[in-house]
């Protein structure tokens, strides 16, 4: 471990429910008697469309009627009391909504941004941080600092992360979180796409974990920090990369999956490494070797539930580039498991079948419970799972193709 101051397909024109993660302040569950669930849902038609949903766990959650219809194919972002849709590769517009005191959806301010948004945390209770970034070449990948309370954007920042032009390797942002008065933002290494070079979202150099570190609120480079037992942090869409436990430790998890995105396929293990509460390197006397414990499978994507519990979307395949990345495919290859940060054991969740990956996880951790979508080419379904059981439950159906997003608002 050291420290550093240092064809693809045309990957999908799609993306999916990235959520952004939370300072405390933000990640508090409301009382229901105040608040509103929030479901971003898929309809049949294609079309996205955010609804507001009193129950999660029966009944059927349709957009057939009623609810915000979405202009195109939207990624859907919380942000505490905020829902942020914004567009994907084809527009940079990103529009708020949050409740009126009847908990009907209103539709706020927007903003532009002049790259694409890949990765955002809320770094205060006004303030959001999101990181832009190109697809290919060599360009500034831009921090932009949001004021909440109006949608605008107060501060750009730009810089390289890690570019490595003589690999002829950028760096893509996959999580960026604030701690105290340091921002720790995740990223892979990637191909350039430039012309005669390496193809954009090739990943040649992936056997090592990464995470670009800045200072805050200035968000000035202080430099890098590596890790050699495991592979790149996070995954194409995956703003939980980086998440928080009680006691102020940070986990990260790695992939080293080929249905997730990386080609050619990192040789070291799926797993977590720890940044310990006060400390700005990974902890050397902690890996979690996920794929290890598992007996063979491998991190997509995983969800902090408190009490030391990730509940993970896994991979059961990994012959596929990219086939994760299929909410609604015939041949499902993910699986559900509870991971012990711990005791460094894995419980699988047999109550969840076989379904397919999204662009991100859409999920909401609720009352000691953690709500996913699940689905697969029949359609979808809301599960509950219970951390502390390893057991779920089916829920709500989705009219639709699925769920891109679970969100619960303040009225």
């Amino acid at each position: 471990m050291k420290k550093q101051t240092t064809f693809l397909l045309s990957v999908l024109s799609l993306t999916a429910a990235l959520l952004w993660s939370c300072e405390s302040d933000d990640t508090a569950t409301p009382d229901l008697k105040e608040a509103q669930f929030v479901v971003a849902v898929e309809a049949a038609t294609g079309t996205d469309v955010l609804l507001t949903v009193d129950d999660l766990t029966t009944g059927e959650i349709s957009p057939m009627g009623q609810g915000v219809e979405q202009p195109a194919w939207m990624t859907f972002f919380s942000g505490g009391d905020q829902i942020i849709a914004t567009g994907y590769t084809s527009d940079n517009i990103s529009t708020a909504y949050n409740l009126d005191a009847d908990g009907n959806l209103l539709t706020g301010e927007t903003l532009i941004t002049d790259q694409g948004i890949y990765a955002a945390t809320s770094a205060e209770e006004e303030v959001m941080l999101a990181v832009g970034t190109t697809r290919a070449g060599y360009e500034d990948r831009t921090i932009y600092v949001i004021d909440k309370n109006n949608m605008a954007i107060s501060k750009r920042v730009l810089t390289r992360i890690d570019e490595r032009q003589e690999e002829g390797l950028v760096a893509f942002p996959t999580g960026i979180y604030r701690r105290g008065n340091q921002v720790f933002l995740s990223y892979y290494l990637m191909g350039s796409g430039e012309e005669g070079g390496i193809p954009a979202f090739a990943t040649p150099n992936s056997n090592q974990a990464r995470i670009a570190v800045y200072s805050y609120p200035d968000l000035v480079f202080e430099g890098l920090i590596t890790d050699d037992r495991t592979s790149d942090i996070g995954v194409y869409t995956a703003v939980t990369a980086i998440q928080e436990t009680e006691n102020g430790d940070l986990y990260t998890f790695s992939t080293s999956s080929n249905a997730s995105g990386f080609f050619p396929t990192p040789t070291n293990p799926s797993g977590f490494l720890r940044i310990k509460a006060g400390a700005s390197d990974f902890d050397e006397d902690y890996f979690f070797n996920f794929e290890q414990a598992s007996g063979g499978l491998k991190i997509n994507n995983a969800i902090y539930a408190g009490n030391g519990k990730m509940v993970v979307r896994t991979i059961t395949d990994d012959s596929g580039l990219w086939a994760a990345y299929g909410p609604n495919t015939e041949t499902p290859i993910c699986g559900l498991a509870i991971a012990d940060l711990t005791t460094k054991t894995v419980t699988v969740v047999n109550d969840v079948p076989l379904h397919g990956g999204e662009w991100g996880m859409a999920h909401l951790v609720h009352e000691g419970k953690v709500y996913i979508n699940v689905s697969d080419s029949r359609g979808g379904h809301i599960y509950q799972v219970d951390p502390e059981t390893a057991t779920a439950e089916k829920g709500a159906h989705i009219d639709g193709h699925y769920a891109k997003g679970i969100f619960v608002l303040n009225k």
